[in-house]
């Protein structure tokens, strides 16, 4: 199924944030694996929690259990479809070690062991596309890490709805998205953020390659500031099929902080084309916003492709 870029993720975490979760064993370890566009809303929500609760959270996209997962540790399998490849492999390796294991699907065979087993599952709306499934992803986890005593995260997620839904209708389609979609199109767009906001990056990319049918890279920062900076700053690359897209917040971190600045001053001076984007408020209210903002470009370039 193909990213299609969405006006209504706001809508959709209303919508899940009333789904019913059973209360679950206090977790202190969590292993999240996610999977497809599952990603998504996977790297939204653990953002906050890396950065907010005590609680562990490893956010694994491969299909190996660590050899320390137990019966203390929980697992959550993520996928859209419930048919990743690897989905068979971790549920059955995660049951071997004893984790406790909660499931997020529409269905698929993830959905049929976790009825099988007895698994603790929760569903989202069948049909969807990736794009779509995201706020529903986003709003069933929040759910669920609350029902495991990860407290806060819902009510920091329901008073930012507000704010967000006001930047959604402020930004979609507007002359700011409209500028940036024409000067994205033929280009190879390259979308630079810090770690906190990997939904983002990650978001564009999917919907470039995926929707749009265009080549689309994506990194972070501090890395990008190590390695790739050099290249984008050698006079005899050609950047001419590039255009990069460089998301920057206030992280807290003055070091950081220079970093970004420092680094996209230093690449217009070599004269590279550069966008930046300003995002505002809390964590997981700003990864939101630069997920909307990703699927109003991507509209639009959709649509100028049709």
């Amino acid at each position: 199924m193909t990213d299609t870029p969405t006006r209504y993720l706001p809508e959709h975490i209303i919508e899940a944030l009333r789904t019913e979760v059973p209360l679950q064993k206090k977790a202190k370890t969590i292993c999240l694996y996610n999977y497809e566009a599952s990603s998504i809303a996977a790297d939204s929500v653990s953002s906050y929690i890396f950065s907010k609760t005590p609680t562990q959270v490893h956010t694994i996209l491969d299909r190996n259990v660590p050899a320390w997962a137990d019966e203390n540790v929980d697992v959550i399998i993520m996928s859209y479809s419930g048919n990743s490849s690897e989905v068979e492999e971790v549920y059955e390796g995660a049951r071997a070690r004893g984790c406790r294991i909660h499931c997020i699907t529409s269905g698929g065979n993830l959905k049929r062991y976790c009825e099988r087993d007895g698994v603790n599952l929760i569903t989202v709306p069948v049909g969807l596309s990736n794009s779509d499934a995201t706020g529903y992803e986003i709003g069933v986890l929040v759910k669920l890490y609350e029902a495991m005593g990860i407290e806060g995260i819902q009510a920091t997620i329901e008073e930012a709805i507000p704010k967000i839904l006001a930047y959604r209708d402020e930004i979609w389609g507007s002359d700011q998205v409209k500028k940036l979609a024409i000067r994205v199109r033929g280009k190879i767009p390259v979308i630079y953020c810090t770690g906190e906001l990997r939904a983002v990056h990650k978001r564009w990319k999917m919907l470039i390659n995926d929707e749009i049918g265009r080549l689309a890279f994506s990194g972070e920062y501090p890395e990008f500031n190590h390695n790739e900076l050099v290249s984008w700053a050698d006079k005899d690359s050609d950047t001419s099929d590039f255009i990069l897209v460089v998301y920057r917040i206030q992280t807290g971190s003055d070091l950081l902080d220079r970093i970004v600045d420092t680094s996209t001053s230093l690449l217009k001076e070599h004269k590279l084309k550069i966008v930046t984007i300003d995002l505002e408020g809390g964590i997981l209210d700003r990864c939101i916003r630069g997920i909307i903002f990703a699927d109003a470009v991507a509209s639009v370039l959709k649509e100028a492709e049709l």
